[in-house]
């Protein structure tokens, strides 16, 4: 919630501008996190410790602290979120089925990407800007507006931008954003930088299609 109030602010602005604008709406949503459905699933009986909180906490494989029963999805007390919830389930048949024979990468889930179907859409991975300047951390951050590509222009939404937050020693992407027209399926690009320890230079050398909103990528990526 921290993060959508500062992609509201950045995107539209807070309250009247010096140029005109002005943020409005009718309906104002306040969340405050969720609650874990572990009640009535025999979990104490089976000798699983319940956090206080009644999630279920597991280890880097998904296991309890009993290493037959494996936690996933909102009971594990991890990111809230589908996609996080289907990659424990893979990683966890993985693990029973004992696939060692080939790397097998545990999850980080400080590299989950998140996307918030408002419109436009406002999407993120890895790094949070705010958190990494305020912990005094150095970033190189470029960002480009979805009102210099062709692509958003022929569809008549020009809202938005790309933003991409990488290492300015060595160029490694360590985050992004994005709002706009199908954030949601940008992000995934930054995703991958940010998960295989991608370079911004990945990113510019790749011949992307044109027109395409995912030229946006590229021209933040330099």
């Amino acid at each position: 919630m921290v993060r959508l109030f500062a992609w509201a602010r950045e995107f539209i602005g807070q309250g009247p501008q010096s140029d005109g604008r002005r943020a409005e709406g009718s309906h104002a949503v306040f969340t405050i996190g969720f609650v874990p459905n572990s009640e009535g699933l025999g979990c104490e009986a089976a000798g699983v410790h319940v956090d206080e909180r009644g999630f279920v906490p597991g280890n880097r494989h998904c296991q309890t602290n009993v290493p037959h029963i494996y936690s996933a999805g909102d009971l594990s007390g991890r990111l809230p979120l589908s996609s996080v919830a289907a990659m424990q389930g893979r990683k966890i048949a993985e693990h029973v089925m004992g696939l060692t024979a080939r790397e097998h990468r545990h999850l980080d889930y400080d590299k989950a990407a998140s996307a918030i179907f408002t419109d436009p859409e406002i999407a993120d991975v890895g790094v949070a800007e705010a958190e990494a300047f305020a912990a005094g951390r150095k970033l190189r951050v470029t960002k480009v507006p979805f009102s210099a590509n062709p692509k958003a222009l022929i569809n008549g939404d020009t809202r938005g931008f790309v933003k991409i937050l990488s290492d300015p020693a060595t160029g490694v992407v360590l985050g992004g954003s994005i709002v706009g027209r199908n954030a949601a399926e940008l992000i995934s690009v930054i995703a991958v930088a940010v998960t295989n320890n991608l370079k911004v230079t990945d990113i510019v050398d790749s011949l992307l299609v044109h027109p395409a909103l995912a030229e946006s990528l590229a021209e933040a990526a330099y």
